[in-house]
């Protein structure tokens, strides 16, 4: 567990009273302690950034990375139904293998984790030709077959309920377990929130009060975000809205404005004896002091911190990655805080139908991430923020999809690929080593570790994926296996993406 600042002081206060006593006996076996409990009350020195975006609906990831030599790929179009063609085979979800040097050029990839010349070459969706450069730039790694596990198991130890994480298969349950970074119902904080809260025990906030929170949400209430003891400030992609017919943030002169300020006030400085209007109260003024640290800085009201490059149209999630990236400049040029955490959400990716055809289509939704990525990547860049190095971006969904069709889509399904983007990220590697199930899975149906329908036991754990994305924004690995009940279960702690 984490030394809080309130712990500190009192592990200080309680020291000198035993030195002041005398205690000599019972000082000096604290001694060793000083220097770790000096040390945590000061702030980090850098800045660091962790942005999850969440694809909310399971998103069917197997088709964002594909193997390219052509044993593994013919399995892989077999286990699809074949390669969609609106005439000819509708029901298929494989996706073509790339075969003009226009089309290699913009998705053929190397796994620099495999040293074969005969099974490292892979293939991006075509709807991501964004992600080809940066993962040849070592910026992007992909996290091969993750997902919810109480421990490591295989398909023999998948047999014992025990072994298996509760609710497998349904979206709300396995979201709160992406979440909570934990297959517990004990603990139902989510590992955000708790990272932010350690965190903030070692200094990670520069700012006096009001504080700008740890964790910023910019897709409204989640579980990813909230804390044993605190919840996210959340914003809008259209910035922050202010109070009407009040100051904001402050009056000139007697007016009516003025009058009502004074009132509201006077609301916000008294004390109530119900507990549900006092932390009505608390919270309120919370966020109008907020307001008043962030709100003149942000748009509508300036574009002061908002970086200047081009964002892509009619895209949510880019929008909200702008605000982030807005957040992120002011927070870092004002000293605001040296940790932070954002979540943002783009959902729409439960396609048991619509998979190849219609608006909103699975193409269309890669689409999306993709382009917003690489604006915020952009955003980040040299020529603007120059904060690539101090931030990292990554992807978690509910689970991935049967690989088999169901005739117009797929269905839930289980282990899944995540991507990581970032200037400290090890990239240009696929991450898929496990304790018992490692390597590219084996895609055919009913394979050793694959179900009839495609649904692939994950060789990666979330905890295995959260401690490592923790450790780098500072958490301990000890206080990490406090964070993440189930971590103890795996012999690999950090897996060493960043």
């Amino acid at each position: 567990m984490s030394i809080t600042r309130k712990t500190r002081r009192d592990f200080l206060r309680n020291l000198c009273t035993l030195a002041a006593s005398g205690s000599a006996a019972a000082l000096i076996p604290q001694l060793r302690m000083m220097g770790t409990a000096l040390a945590s009350t000061s702030a980090f020195a850098d800045y660091k950034a962790l942005v999850c975006v969440y694809l909310a609906g399971g998103n069917d990831s197997w088709n964002m990375v594909v193997p390219f030599d052509t044993t593994r790929f013919n399995t892989y179009t077999t286990s699809r139904s074949g390669t969609y063609n609106a005439t000819t085979n509708p029901g298929g979800l494989g996706l073509a293998l790339p075969t003009t040097s226009a089309q290699i050029a913009a998705q053929k990839i190397i796994d620099g984790n495999d040293a074969s010349s005969s099974t490292n070459q892979y293939f991006l969706h075509p709807s991501m030709p964004e992600m080809t450069p940066l993962f040849a730039q070592h910026k992007l790694a992909f996290l091969v077959n993750a997902g919810t596990l109480v421990k490591p198991i295989d398909m023999n130890a998948y047999k014992t309920a025990a072994n298996r994480p509760p609710q497998l298969f349904s979206h709300s349950d396995q979201t709160n377990q992406w979440h909570q970074g934990s297959t517990s119902s004990t603990d139902v904080s989510g590992w955000g929130g708790r990272c932010a809260e350690n965190l903030d025990g070692l200094g990670a906030n520069l700012s006096s009060n009001p504080k700008i929170p740890l964790a910023i949400s910019i897709a409204g209430s989640n579980r990813y975000e909230i804390g044993h003891s605190t919840v996210p400030y959340q914003m809008s992609s259209g910035g922050l809205t202010s109070l009407n017919g009040v100051c904001n943030p402050s009056c000139t002169g007697v007016t009516t404005n003025s009058a009502r300020d004074a009132a509201l006030n006077d609301l916000l400085g008294a004390t109530y004896a119900s507990d549900f209007a006092g932390e009505y109260n608390k919270v309120f003024n919370s966020a109008r002091s907020l307001y008043t640290k962030i709100g003149p800085n942000v748009p509508p009201a300036s574009t002061a911190y908002v970086p200047a490059n081009t964002w892509p149209a009619n895209n949510s999630l880019a929008n909200q990655l702008k605000t982030v990236a807005t957040m992120i400049n002011l927070s870092k040029t004002q000293g605001y805080a040296s940790r932070q955490i954002y979540f943002v959400q783009i959902g729409g990716f439960d396609l048991h139908s619509g998979f190849n055809t219609g608006n909103g289509n699975h193409a269309q939704l890669l689409q999306l991430v993709s382009q917003a990525l690489n604006a915020f990547w952009t955003a980040l860049g040299p020529t603007y923020l120059n904060l690539q190095n101090n931030v990292t971006v990554f992807t978690m969904s509910d689970f991935a999809r049967t690989l088999q069709s169901n005739g117009a889509g797929s269905d839930h399904a289980w282990g899944s690929v995540q991507m990581v983007l970032g200037g400290a990220v090890q990239g240009g590697k696929l991450y898929s080593g496990g304790d018992l199930i490692s390597g590219f899975p084996n895609q055919a149906l009913n394979a050793p570790n694959n179900f009839s329908r495609g649904q692939m036991i994950p060789g990666i754990g979330v905890e295995q994926y959260a401690a490592t994305l923790a450790q780098w924004m500072g958490v301990s690995a000890t206080d990490c296996l406090t964070m993440f009940p189930n971590l103890a279960n795996f012999t690999t702690r950090n897996i060493g993406f960043v």
